[in-house]
Formats: C-alpha cells, structure tokens, sequence
C-alpha cells in the first residue's frame, strides 16, 4: 500500500510537467491565432485603403480666357465633390505663344496628360498619341473629331469672334452698327475725331492676334478660294498674291490710320476689359466671354456686339468648332484611368454642368441642350447675330491645313508689320518664306 503510494506521489511531477506543457501549448496556439488575427486585419485593411484609393487623371488645356479657366475649374471641382474615386490634376497652360508650341514641348517632356484640349486632334492621332473616344461619349455631341475611321476628339464648345462695342459712345456720336466695311471705317474715324481711341487689341498676347488676322483672312482671301490654305500647300496660291496683300493692308492701315490704342504692342488681352470701362477703348474684336470681365468692371456699362461686314457688306461669321476633348494613348492603356477619363466627360456634358459653362464662358452647346438667354441679353444678341450671318467660316490659320509652327511665325511678323517694322510688301515675303520653312520640316 505504501509502496503504491509512493508511485503515485513518484508520478505527480510528471503529470504536471505535462499538463504545464499542454498549457503552454494552448497559449501558444492562441497567440499565434491572435497574431494571425491581427496580421489579417491589417493586410484587410491595407487592401481596403488600397481599392479605395483614388484614380487620378491630368486634364491638359488650353487659358483661353479669364472665363474659360474659370468654367473648367469649376466644373472639376464640382466633379471631384461628387466622384470622391477620382481626382483630377489640371495645369493651366499660358504664355505669349501658341498653345499647340505649348504641347510640342510637352509632349518632348512625356507629360501630354489623360485628357487634352485639342484643335487638329487627327496629327496626334496619326503618330499614335491618342486613344478611341467611347460611342457613348461621342453620342452626346454633335461634333466629333475622326481619323482613319476613328473618334479622337469630341467638341467642347462651339465659338465665335466679333466686335464688342460701348452702346453709350455709340448713342452719344449717332453711330450705327456697320452695314460695311466703309460704314465700320466711318465708325473709327468719328470716334478718333472726338479724341476717342476706336480699337483695342492685345498684342502682347501672340494668340489675341488671331482675331483681326482671321477676320480679314476670312473677307480677303477666303472669299474668292475657300481652299486657300491646301492650296498654298501646294503651291498654287502665295502669301504674296494680290489677295493676301489685301488682306494685310487692311491690317496695316487699322495702325497706320490712328484707329488702334498706341500701346497695342504691350497690352494684354485681359487689359483690354479695363480699358473699356476706362473709356480708353470703344471696340475691341473678342469673343462674347469678354463681356463678362467687362461687366464684373463696370456692371452699368451697356455692351453691344457686331460682326464686321466686307466691303459689299457681307457677314462672315467666325464659327469655331476646333475645341476638342481628346484622350491620349497612354490613358487608353491604362483601364481604371481610362474609366475615370469617360466618366468625366460624361459629367462635363451632363445638361446642368454643361450648360453653366456655356453661359460662363460665353460660348455654344454643342449637345441637344437649348440654352435660355433671357438673363443674358447681350449673349442673346450674338447668338441672334451668329444665327443670321450671311456664312459662317470655320476655316483658319492654324488649322490643319497649315504647317505646324506657321501660326507661331506669322503672328510674331504681322506684328512687326502693323508695327511699321516691315512693309506689307516685305512682310508678306517673310511669311511666304515662313510657310514654306515650316512645310518642309524647317526652322524660319
């Protein structure tokens, strides 16, 4: 009996040993599961944060104006609000230049964006920049861009360029708007004869140029060769021809007469509406949108707008439709920011945001959506004024029937001929010589 005991007592360390070590392993085992645990929460939670990160996109475009930047901005802020999985970067690109310079460098740098403001979306698409516009996308619009069978660009906007003029001068000296180019030259000379500076232009800013410059490229040499521009691409018309040192002519004597504000060669185009409500100005030839920054000035200021005639009193309406939303190819490759890009323009064409930014920027729907004027008398005007035009010209330097850099040069040297640097006769040659330069792939 005692010796039985004694195994018993014998046999307890033991038994204790082994429960203390099944003990240990149980902790064991719930620690490991408790670190799993907290492992796999963590690794869930990283992967949650890491589908809920945003998609980010790069919106390329061009500071047309004051208005223009506005708008977009405002509608990218609004889209972000309600589309928290994406974002929109956006970089406003302005200098003295045209904005196509401004692509040609950042295309060197690799830094076209997602999304690009294009005119000619057809010579980025030819060397492989862009990629396909969704149908539902191109649906919505009316006008669209393709190359070789393929949408790459959706019109923003639908433009025009004309006179915006103060209705008080007008009224005080019995002016009348123009019937002709006469009658717009009568206009200039009563103005000037009572101590009144007619024009403003910006020519500080390259591109403001392109106003008066397409103006009269559209009455003088459109006019009798709507195929101008293929045509001197293939050398059967030239920049020295009658009909273009007509054309230049007119440029020239709008300086050379008095009718145009002295310091037009530093002046910017956004220092033009302040000139205006200083009475500096009575006309400056602009888009619509300047009416804007115009009335923000002086909101008691009576604004008028005209389109000025030819010399047979022809209205040739300046109908810009070479505003484009493209995507790059770089984008098209990449399917989450590919996404994001349709969803935006989807967003930008929705009826309510569409329509602000027409009215914001002063431009034309180019959807279904009929827009309401009657609180904005002045745009009711103009969009009366462009229905009624005698044509409407789409046609312009720089488009795609012009070498890439011409615009850039041409301006830079009508500059210098309205400045009395050159003669028309001397002038005109230079910028014969600067088409031919870029055509052939040369610096002018």
């Amino acid at each position: 009996m005692k010796e039985k005991q004694d195994r018993k007592n014998q046999n307890l360390p033991e038994k204790m040993t082994a429960m203390i070590v099944v003990l240990c392993l149980v902790l064991a085992a719930l620690c490991v599961a408790l670190v799993y645990d907290i492992f796999a929460d963590r690794v869930s939670a990283f992967r949650s944060a890491a589908e809920e990160e945003p998609v980010e996109i790069e919106l390329v475009y061009a500071y047309q104006n004051p208005q223009w930047n506005s708008a977009i901005e405002n509608v990218i802020q609004e889209f972000e609000e309600t589309h928290t999985d994406i974002v929109i970067n956006y970089e406003v690109n302005y200098e003295d230049n045209v904005y196509e310079d401004i692509l040609t460098r950042r295309i060197a740098r690799g830094e076209l964006g997602d999304i690009v403001q294009l005119k000619t979306p057809a010579a980025y698409a030819e060397v492989g920049l862009l990629g396909e516009i969704t149908d539902a996308v191109a649906a919505e619009v009316s006008s669209v861009y393709t190359y070789d069978g393929k949408i790459y660009g959706v019109g923003a906007v639908e433009s025009t360029w004309g006179v915006l003029y103060n209705k008080t001068l007008f009224e005080k000296y019995g002016l009348e708007e123009p019937e002709t180019y006469s009658d717009f030259l009568e206009i200039c000379r009563t103005l000037k004869n009572n101590g009144i500076t007619p024009i403003g232009i910006g020519g500080s800013d390259l591109w403001h140029m392109e106003f008066w410059v397409n103006h009269f490229f559209h009455t003088d040499l459109l006019t009798s060769d709507a195929d101008w521009l293929k045509k001197c691409s293939a050398g059967e018309v030239s920049w020295t021809d009658e009909e273009a040192a007509t054309m230049m002519s007119h440029l020239y004597a709008l300086c050379a007469d008095g009718y145009v504000a002295e310091s037009w060669l530093t002046a910017t185009d956004t220092s033009l509406s302040y000139k205006m409500t200083e009475g500096e100005i009575a006309l400056i030839y602009t888009g619509p949108w300047t009416a804007a920054a115009i009335e923000k000035l002086d909101d008691e200021m009576e604004l008028g707008w005209f389109y000025v005639p030819d010399e047979s009193g022809t209205i040739y309406a300046t109908d810009n439709l070479d505003t484009y939303w493209s995507v790059t190819a770089e984008c098209a490759a990449d399917e989450e920011k590919y996404e994001a890009a349709m969803t935006f323009l989807m967003y930008f064409y929705s009826d309510e945001v569409y329509g602000e930014l027409c009215k914001a920027s002063g431009t034309f729907p180019l959807t279904n959506l009929v827009l309401d004027y009657e609180e904005e008398p002045l745009q009711q005007d103009v969009w009366e004024a462009f229905q009624s035009a005698d044509e409407k010209v789409s046609v312009y330097i720089g488009n795609e029937d012009t070498p890439e850099e011409f615009e850039r040069n041409m301006l830079e040297l009508v500059r210098q001929i309205m400045n009395g640097d050159y003669s028309v006769e001397t002038g005109l040659q230079k910028i014969q010589d600067a088409w031919d330069a870029s055509a052939a792939g040369g610096a002018s």
